[in-house]
């Protein structure tokens, strides 16, 4: 750990670059990772909560685009994701809209899907933006905090690696059972409120 630890500190700048491009391909390691390196001091907390929040605007906004930019070629797949469904879904979601963009973000693989079909079925950026502003702010301190707390508890940076390497699988498996309940507790919470008859399809 010593080289990394060296390299951090001669070449920062471009260590917070890279972890501003790591929350574009995983965010939830990343910012487990930023909250351990914090709580040894070889990053700033308060630096990398910033980055971490302009790239969660940043990565909303390039997925709400990237749907709509689908909805007009009228494309039917997203990879391996069918867009008809997951539109249907967010049409029957339509009024809970923002709070199921939030609740995304805490449901694993699942926010970036999302975001497309907002776009795709043309719920205004506006309104997506004003609950990402929100997930960017719960999303890397909820994260950051647990990656801050785990270091601290384990004083992972003297520990050998593969017990850093155990150590962070299982957070990562927790977290992974965690967002599965999120899942199922916020589709149960929808579907009972839509089943009610409350809020209006626009």
């Amino acid at each position: 750990m010593d080289w990394l630890i060296a390299f951090g500190h001669n070449h920062e700048l471009l260590v917070y670059g890279v972890a501003f491009l790591m929350m574009f391909l995983e965010g939830d390691v990343s910012l487990l990772l930023f909250g351990a390196l914090s709580r040894g001091r070889y990053l700033s907390f308060s630096t990398l909560f910033f980055i971490a929040f302009v790239a969660t605007l940043i990565h909303d906004m390039i997925f709400w685009r990237l749907g709509e930019w689908l909805a007009k070629r009228e494309k039917k797949k997203y990879f391996y994701f069918d867009l008809d469904k997951f539109a249907g879904f967010m049409e029957r979601y339509r009024p809970f809209a923002g709070l199921v963009v939030v609740f995304s973000k805490f449901a694993w693989n699942f926010n970036r899907i999302i975001l497309i079909s907002t776009g795709y079925v043309k719920i205004p950026l506006k309104k997506v933006m004003r609950y990402s502003f929100i997930t960017a702010l719960l999303w890397p301190s909820l994260y950051m905090s647990i990656g801050y707390m785990f270091a601290d508890q384990t004083n992972i940076f003297k520990q050998r690696l593969e017990v850093i390497a155990l150590g962070v699988a299982g957070i990562l498996i927790l977290l992974m059972v965690f967002e599965r309940y999120i899942r199922k507790i916020v589709d149960k919470i929808f579907s009972a409120k839509l089943n009610g008859g409350t809020g209006e399809h626009k």
